[in-house]
């Protein structure tokens, strides 16, 4: 039986290679977004987890299929294990994704090879949690990659470092993307420390309406001239943030966005927040846009408002849909 599935696999990669998505050149995709400026009508696509309808968020086969869809960067998240292994894991607690329960800090390495990746409906799966060696290792040269370190404080500060120090020993800084929330100069003094520099990673700053003196920290990144691409959270259309929409637009800076797509149609599946136990619970966002004091009612969900807001770069969780979807509006022209 598990000879067929992989058959079916298989036969799905390649049919989907050979469909009306073409698989994107990495060397390209950093060409586009170092020249925003050239592509007016094109919307760069990250795979938010890979591609996650049919397989696992975060899994290999998530990131091939997301490659084989031919989306411009493969997104991921890393947590560390209780042993200081860093993985390829968005949750804080392993029930809502794996076949495990308790927090993924409490857990060694060894102990998480035993699990599987489970699907939002329970399905058990046979992908495994991966290191971030071994998803670095399988991307290579194969998509730019993006990697958004969950872990906060002083952790983060020390997983930042280490991915860095990682990519420059993979010869990968030149197709990896790295986010972080930390003001400019601090940035630059753990580049500094990992031996490299702006020059070399595209490294994307976030931001909410809620950053601290957000004002000096989108425009000390912008005035530094060393980044390309900019994530700007806004949810609402009162949303303060959208300020600096003409700001980025004027400096030819990408804007980044995630778009919603709930798992179920009860919608979507996630942690407690703030984390009151382990067990995952399912939020039922509207996506109205209408009223300001309720964070589920979050215009995301909504594409055509998305993109008018300003966003042209889409951190998506449906790849296949969200490409057609710009294709028709004329917004995948090289």
């Amino acid at each position: 039986m598990k000879h067929i599935i992989y058959s079916i696999y298989w036969l799905c990669l390649i049919f989907m290679s050979q469909s009306g998505f073409a698989q994107v050149n990495p060397d390209e995709v950093i060409e586009i977004i170092k020249n925003r400026e050239s592509y007016p009508n094109y919307v760069l696509v990250a795979a938010h987890r890979g591609y996650w309808a049919d397989y696992p968020e975060n899994s290999q086969g998530a990131y091939e299929m997301a490659i084989a869809l031919g989306v411009d960067i493969v997104e991921m998240d890393v947590r560390v294990t209780k042993d200081g292994q860093m993985v390829i894991f968005h949750d804080a607690c392993l029930d809502r994704v794996t076949t495990g329960y308790g927090l993924l800090r409490d857990a060694t390495w060894a102990e998480i090879q035993n699990l599987y990746l489970i699907m939002p409906d329970g399905q058990q799966t046979l992908q495994k949690m991966l290191t971030l060696e071994q998803a670095l290792d399988y991307l290579k040269g194969k998509a730019v990659v993006s990697i958004d370190i969950k872990e906060t404080g002083s952790l983060f500060n020390t997983v930042f470092v280490k991915i860095l120090r990682m990519l420059k020993t993979k010869g990968m800084l030149g197709q990896s993307i790295v986010k972080g929330k930390m003001p400019f100069n601090e940035v630059q003094t753990l580049v500094g420390r990992a031996g490299t520099t702006l020059d070399e990673f595209i490294y994307t700053p976030i931001a909410f309406s809620n950053t601290k003196n957000l004002d000096q920290y989108i425009k000390d990144f912008v005035n530094s001239k060393k980044i390309h691409a900019f994530e700007l959270v806004y949810k609402q259309s009162a949303d303060p943030i959208l300020e600096y929409v003409s700001l980025l637009n004027t400096n030819n800076i990408w804007i980044g966005q995630y778009s919603f797509w709930p798992e179920t149609s009860d919608g979507v599946f996630a942690e407690k927040i703030p984390l009151t136990d382990t067990d995952p619970i399912t939020r039922d966002y509207n996506f109205k846009d209408q009223d300001p004091n309720n964070f589920l009612d979050d215009g995301r969900g909504d594409w055509d408002w998305l993109f008018a807001k300003g966003a042209n770069y889409v951190i998506t969780d449906r790849s296949e849909l969200m490409l057609d979807y710009l294709t028709v509006k004329g917004l995948r022209t090289k």
